[in-house]
């Protein structure tokens, strides 16, 4: 991982297609802006050739490579051990139709797509899927990103989807909600939509779990129903979690987030497994949504997220550390609650956390670098929101700064689910410790300016 990381946008190949090897090749990828290529004097391309940048930008590409490495390298070792002994037949599968997928070209393909925003990533997602003439449901997690929840209810609900909010976090009654979904309405497509840790809670799903009940329902109902199994782990990056190891169909990023690293990209990625059979469908279709729809991302968005690939295990497992020791100092003074104002802290790493022991046994080596935690109302967390110095209030996540942000006051009205004292802190790389002392500073500032409002409500 830290190699792939490390080496992330080197190629001892060309920059056209050609894959043709070089001995001379540049420690930092290319960035081609260029938009259109030209044509052969015969008029035909070579399959090495490019022709526009909507289809086939180079920086896209190799940035497209390197998060399929990141993604798939280990699930892939392992299929190709598992399959060593198996004939050509058995390494082919049926698409929805009937017709034959062969299994090892795919192998050898790049299954990531990269977009102009992690929203359009999404949408790619969910335009790859048919929902007409037959309906489609999205299964959602009760805390997930608002603005999932709001472009399913607020844009694809027009065109024939549905949405319905499930409790992932519970290892149990998945499989009971999607077979009784499934069963009252008929419906012929059901993504399942995981987000772990979730956005803001950081509520841990179990993705083996739930994928092993979605892959039985399907198995049950597959002459009715076809499931796609899709995680969003943004807020753990592939450095912790690698949903299609565990069985998911298909990986999503917001990579403007950790993977880009610096605040300064804006970009989504889709990678699908070559490995399952769903992800295999789909992959041709994701792949033709993103060409024709040209959502695609820039060729700037792309290596600034190839730059920031190089540091990502080592940013991350640094805000791992300093979130875990925010976290543990935020607990300490929930249990003295009525000194601090502290309700809630959700983070993971956390003995406390409802799903700790999912998340310990599913994310490698770290917690994530988001937490958040609930003071006593909406006043004291806006107060202590303005009175932080080193931790900047904006939102987003996953970059060098600390951040901390108000998330019931961001969130569309009508689909707001944080509770109203509800703080989300995305630890940066600055010193832990200053970190708690500006914490430290903002709970007294706090703790007057409640003092204060409970004096003139008196008088």
């Amino acid at each position: 991982m830290a190699t792939i990381l490390s080496h992330a946008g080197i190629t001892t190949t060309s920059c056209d297609n050609s894959g043709e090897e070089r001995e001379n090749h540049p420690m930092s990828p290319p960035l081609h802006t260029a938009t259109t290529y030209t044509r052969p004097p015969d008029g035909i391309y070579k399959d090495s050739d490019s022709i526009y940048a909507r289809m086939d930008n180079p920086t896209r590409l190799l940035l497209e490579k390197n998060i399929f490495d990141l993604e798939c390298t280990n699930l892939l070792y392992r299929y190709r051990k598992n399959k060593d002994d198996d004939d050509d037949e058995k390494k082919r599968d049926n698409d929805d139709n009937g017709t034959r997928i062969p299994l090892l070209p795919l192998l050898c393909t790049t299954t990531t797509t990269c977009y102009s925003s992690g929203m359009q990533a999404v949408t790619s997602i969910l335009l790859a899927h048919s929902s007409s003439p037959t309906n489609m449901t999205v299964l959602i997690p009760t805390d997930v990103y608002h603005g999932v929840r709001s472009l399913l209810s607020g844009v694809f609900s027009r065109h024939g989807i549905h949405v319905r909010g499930i409790n992932m976090s519970s290892s149990g009654g998945n499989e009971e909600d999607i077979h009784n979904h499934d069963h009252n309405h008929d419906l012929h497509n059901i993504i399942v939509w995981m987000e772990t840790p979730s956005n803001p809670k950081c509520e841990v799903v179990d993705i083996k779990t739930v994928c092993d009940k979605v892959r039985s329902v399907g198995e049950r109902w597959k002459n009715v129903i076809k499931i796609t199994t899709v995680v969003d782990g943004t807020m753990s990056s592939p450095v912790l979690t690698r949903p299609l190891e565990l069985g998911a169909d298909i990986s999503f990023h917001s990579g403007t987030k950790y993977l880009a690293g610096h605040s300064d990209a804006l970009i989504g990625t889709v990678t699908v497994s070559p490995t399952s059979h769903r992800g295999r469908t789909l992959h041709p279709l994701i792949k033709a949504v993103q060409i024709s729809s040209g959502g695609v991302a820039s060729p700037w968005d792309s290596w600034l997220t190839l730059r920031g690939m190089r540091t990502l295990h080592l940013r991350v497992e640094r805000q791992c550390q300093s979130a875990m020791k925010l976290a543990d100092y935020l607990e300490e003074k929930r249990i003295k609650t009525t000194i601090s104002g502290v309700w809630a802290v959700h983070y993971p790493g956390l003995p406390s956390h409802p799903q700790h022991d999912v998340a310990t046994k599913q994310m490698n080596n770290g917690y994530g670098g988001v937490l958040s935690f609930e003071l006593e109302d909406e006043i004291a967390a806006t107060a202590f929101a303005g009175a932080v110095r080193i931790a900047q209030r904006a939102t987003s996540l996953g970059g060098t700064e600390t951040l901390i942000e108000h998330r019931a006051s961001i969130e569309p009205p009508d689909q707001r689910t944080s509770p109203p004292g509800l703080l989300r802190v995305s630890v940066g790389l600055e010193d832990v410790n200053d970190l708690i002392h500006d914490f430290d500073t903002a709970f007294a500032i706090v703790k007057q300016v409640l003092s204060s409002s409970s004096s003139s409500s008196s008088g």
